[in-house]
């Protein structure tokens, strides 16, 4: 909208408490219109000189930093990078956590010293009742990316910045933090919400690799096989009863459900197969590309590889065998002895079952009995 415009409507609104001609949410665009209204709400004022520093230090703050220190160490490289790109532009790269405390920041030395001056530094707390719309409270709110330029700022002392930021969600669908990008309005350029998003999209899939160890199948799905292995791929992270246990955005779209479905959703639930046929594929050929349809009959492509706690005793329940291999026996005993006692709980049956299952491969049928490939070679003898 007009400067002109956006000046009048502070003026009537935010400083005489009058509201303006009709349309004033298609004047200040609904994003700025419902977080001013949050702002008058909350008791800030928009002229006020004096505000609360609202900002850690110390001890309070370190803690801060810890708990996010994997979301920083995933961060720190790509926003470096940034950087270098802006660098000479006059701007800032900042991180905060979920609650909008600035936990990271790089940025040209000059700028940043304007910045501090309205405590856009780390420590400061940016949640909208502390500092009024801004990129990073605004964008905690309404969880989407958001640019909040010049005057559209609820405060009037960081009226200077052009300000936009994304957050950013872990595995487990909740935010684990907002990335923003602020410089003076200035340099404000339409792209940079582009930039943002592209960014967060990266962080977010790096989340996803990071907590790689949790999943036990991990699924890469696009509506086309070329898809794969592109920004666009979408990522799902299942444990071993099918439960979709992580996700980045890109897979919460494709399959079409949401960031609260993490963690009560089944796979088997969305796709019309088996949940032991997905397994199945995965062990298979991790290479493959399946063409699979959602109980919808929308179809996708995926690829499919085991994850790092997939835990092969488990699986046997396919087998129709239960196994109770106890750690504590296997302590006590000698594992030559321990894994022929254990072999002795399959029937005949299970055990040809599980040979068939994978094609006579002697190896990975050891691996779904969980026991050496020499005592098995050992029973297939006898």
């Amino acid at each position: 909208m007009k400067v002109s415009n956006l000046r009048d409507i502070r003026r009537s609104w935010l400083l005489h408490g009058d509201l303006p001609a009709d349309n004033l949410q298609s004047q200040l665009g609904l994003t700025v219109f419902r977080s001013w209204q949050r702002c008058l709400q909350s008791g800030l004022e928009a002229f006020q000189k004096q505000l609360p520093d609202n900002i850690l230090s110390g001890q309070i703050l370190q803690s801060r930093i810890d708990q996010r220190r994997d979301l920083i160490a995933v961060a720190k490289p790509t926003m470096n990078y940034l950087h270098g790109l802006m660098s000479g532009s006059g701007g800032v790269i900042i991180l905060s956590d979920h609650q909008g405390v600035i936990v990271h920041s790089v940025g040209d030395p000059q700028f940043v010293s304007r910045a501090d001056r309205v405590l856009l530094k780390t420590g400061a707390s940016w949640q909208e009742k502390h500092r009024g719309t801004n990129a990073i409270g605004t964008a905690l709110i309404e969880r989407t990316a958001v640019s909040i330029n010049g005057s559209e700022h609820f405060l009037e002392n960081n009226g200077f910045l052009s300000c936009t930021a994304a957050p950013i969600f872990a595995p487990d669908g909740k935010i684990s933090g907002v990335l923003d990008i602020s410089t003076d309005k200035s340099a404000y350029h339409p792209h940079t919400i582009g930039l943002v998003k592209a960014t967060v999209h990266s962080l977010e899939k790096q989340l996803f690799w990071a907590n790689e160890s949790q999943y036990a199948l991990i699924l890469k799905v696009h509506t086309s096989p070329e898809g794969l292995g592109s920004m666009g791929e979408g990522l799902i992270g299942l444990d071993e009863s099918g439960d979709i246990i992580g996700a980045d955005r890109a897979a919460l779209t494709l399959i079409e459900i949401n960031a609260l479905d993490i963690g009560a959703v089944k796979i088997q639930q969305l796709l019309d197969t088996s949940l032991d046929s997905i397994f199945d594929c995965a062990k298979k050929d991790q290479g493959k590309v399946y063409e699979l349809r959602t109980h919808s009959a929308k179809s996708l492509f995926f690829k499919m590889s085991l994850g790092q706690s997939y835990s092969y005793p488990s699986r046997t329940e396919d087998l129709g065998v239960a196994v109770d291999l106890s750690a504590n026996l296997a302590e006590a005993t000698p594992r030559e002895e321990f894994e022929s006692g254990a072999l002795k709980q399959f029937s005949r049956i299970a055990i040809q079952k599980t040979l068939e299952k994978t094609n006579g491969n002697v190896s990975l049928a050891a691996k779904l009995l969980r026991i050496s490939r020499n005592t098995l070679y050992r029973h297939l003898k006898n």
